[in-house]
Order: C-alpha cells, then structure tokens, then sequence
C-alpha cells in the first residue's frame, strides 16, 4: 500500500488531569499503536468502511478549520490543498479509541502535518497552541499535549506553566530499576464526560486545593525523578500517586479495576495508575525481578512501555 507519513499514539506516563490544573506532564510517543496516512487510489480489501469513516472525519475537521476566525493558527493551514484532498487520503489506525493512547491527538497531528506548510518552522509552544485548536474539534478543551507528543515524535517534558521541552528519556532505563506496563482492562471510556466531571469538581474549593497541593506536587516530583533530575524511588513516587488517584478519581477507573488496584497497593508487586483520561488501558509500574510474573499472569493484557 502507498503511504506516507507515520504518527505514534502517546503515552502520559505523568500529569493525567493535573495539566488541567497547570501542572506538569511527561508524555511519549508509543509506536506500537499508530496512524498510518494512506492514499485512497490503494483501499486493501475489508478496509473500505474504515476508510469511508476516516473520510468523514477529515471533511468535518477541513469545515471546523474553515469555520475558525481567519489568524487562528500560528502556522497557517493550506485550505484548498485540504480541501483537494478530502477524499484522496485516509488515515490507518492501530489506535484503539477510548483507551487512553491519545487516538484524537495523532489524528490531530496528521493534519497539522500534511495541511499546515509551515507548521515543522514554527517553535514547540507554538505547535502546542495549534495543535491544541485542532484537537478542540474532538474535546471541546485540549491542551495540546497530546498531539504535540505524536507530532514531535520525542518525549516531552511539559512545565508547570505550559512550556513543552523536548527530552532525552528511555522508559526502559528507570533508576531503580522500574518499568511501566500498560494492563487492559477491556472497557472503553468517553474522554469528553470524564473531563467535564474534572472540571466540575475542580469548582469545589476542596477539591481543588487538594489537586494544587498534593497531587500536582507528587507529579512533579515524579516527573524529576524520572528524568534524573531528583534521586529518589519511583516506584514508591508512583504508589503515592495510585493511592490519591483510588481515593479520588475513582469515577476515571474500571470497576473491574479496582480490586487489582488495591492488591497492588498491598502486595507492593506493582502499582495502578490511570492511562490518559481513564479507561482502556491501566499504567502500572513494577520492578523488573517481577516483570516475568506478570508476564505469565496477565500474557496478552500487558505490554511493556
């Protein structure tokens, strides 16, 4: 099949909800997952509805860019080469939706590609800001994280105060000898729900002072330690943050989850975090003298990030 570019799905593996509030996030591209951009002259057999249905999306993304005030963007989108080529490119996806792997971003950040010509001269924040305006079409509030990541295709380090830095960081390499999985739990999750019921609590004064004074501050030290910027224990920096989410995101989590979540928490075999917005896939993390039993525990539900 003729194809061209390749976007990666994403994972965040710091910063879940709390970007929302302005804090830090840690993101990376995962090529396991992707989106591939094919020509619709080249259709292999049993992909003609996927491809009828990637058509529609980029018709209704081509009329909400058309629809936004003239200047929105930092990089301008190239209007009539999008519109020429609504139905001479679809988008392959190995992304499940849902699952917390940021399928809207890599959408986002294939248009931002093929239909935006200046959109690899302009800086990271600028990018984040016009990625964030397309991702917008799919959540209503995006903070451009997301496609950023798959756009990059390079880990990233964003600030507390919204600046994206890319980094040099290898998962597989966690001091302590650490590593992240994510674990299927087998139920797809709606994004936009779950963030209004963020935003609303986030009204409760409450609430919100705990997510500014203790969680975005473990996600901080979190996202230190695991660029090296700290020396401490990841694994037990990612306990905490297990714990504080079982205790108040527990909306964001599988019901079928929270058993699994608990016994990790006592067994201290590994630690549950959420994915993304919830949903789909469950992080985790463990140390390597366990990542055999897991293995053999859960086989096809766990993939090594």
């Amino acid at each position: 099949m003729d194809r061209l570019n390749i976007y990666p799905s994403r994972v965040m593996l710091v910063g879940e909800y709390g970007e929302l509030a302005g804090g830090g996030a840690l993101t990376i591209p995962f090529n396991k997952f992707h989106i591939k951009v094919g020509r619709t002259t080249h259709i292999p057999p049993g992909k003609e509805n996927e491809v009828f249905q990637s058509v529609r999306i980029l018709k209704e993304l081509h009329q909400f860019i058309c629809d936004l005030p003239e200047g929105s963007f930092h990089a301008p989108p190239d209007l009539v080469k999008f519109s020429d080529h609504l139905e001479y490119y679809w988008l392959e996806t190995t992304i499940p939706t849902g699952y917390g792997l940021g399928s809207s971003g890599a959408i986002s950040a294939a248009i931002y590609d093929l239909f935006f010509p200046e959109s690899r001269n302009v800086s990271l924040s600028l990018q984040k800001d016009d990625l964030a305006l397309i991702e917008s079409y799919f959540h209503k509030q995006s903070a451009g994280i997301d496609p950023l990541t798959c756009f990059a295709g390079s880990p990233l380090y964003t600030r507390q105060d919204g600046t994206p830095k890319k980094v040099d960081f290898d998962p597989a390499r966690i001091q302590g000898d650490y590593r992240f999985f994510l674990l299927d739990s087998g139920e797809r999750f709606d994004t936009g729900p779950l963030v209004k019921h963020f935003l609303d609590q986030m009204e409760i004064a409450g609430f919100a002072s705990s997510i500014r004074n203790e969680y975005l501050v473990i996600n901080q030290k979190l996202i230190e330690t695991l660029l090296g910027y700290r020396v401490a224990d990841p694994g037990m920096l990612v306990r905490v943050v297990s714990d504080y989410q079982f205790t108040h995101f527990q909306k964001m989590i599988p019901v079928n989850m929270l058993d699994l979540w608990i016994e990790g928490q006592v067994s201290g075999e590994f630690y549950l975090k959420l994915n993304g917005w919830g949903g789909g896939f469950m992080m985790g993390i463990t140390h390597q003298t366990t990542m055999e039993a897991l293995e053999e525990r859960w086989k096809t539900d766990l993939i090594w990030i």
